[in-house]
């Protein structure tokens, strides 16, 4: 097994519950496959970023990064340095938190998960805007 660091998930949610004696033992709440706005700009009040990674024998520092389309960072989170795992079967779990995140549009946005400043691996975030039943979008 390669000690590279490994992106196994991104998950992006609005809540995360760890156990307190547990650690490893980490729930997702309320997952998000996009987000819809009434209008723009459109702040999202809490949105946590989740991953699995797995880097058996090496630590590293890991940060979170939202673009927009054309590149341009909206969000980043602040690095956090990891330790190496004892056990080499057993995925370390990362989490960060975007508190007061603003989209100035609709568009599909980039999540990206950098290790040791560099991409790891990276999802993508459809932000659309909400449609009343009966009205037209204008552009």
């Amino acid at each position: 097994m390669s000690d590279a660091p490994r992106l196994v998930a991104i998950v992006l949610c609005e809540r995360i519950l760890q156990d307190v004696l547990r650690r490893d033992a980490v729930s997702c709440v309320n997952i998000y496959n996009g987000i819809t706005a009434q209008s723009f700009p459109a702040v999202v009040p809490l949105l946590y970023s989740f991953a699995q990674i797995q880097a058996p024998s090496v630590g590293f520092e890991y940060q979170f990064r939202i673009v927009d389309s054309q590149g341009s960072l909206i969000a980043m989170s602040p690095p956090v340095r990891v330790e190496p795992l004892a056990n080499e079967y057993i995925t370390h779990k990362v989490i960060s938190a975007f508190s007061g995140l603003t989209f100035q549009k609709e568009g599909v946005y980039e999540v990206f998960l950098d290790v040791d400043g560099k991409p790891l691996g990276s999802m993508p975030l459809q932000v659309l805007q909400l449609v009343a039943a009966g009205q037209e979008t204008h552009t």
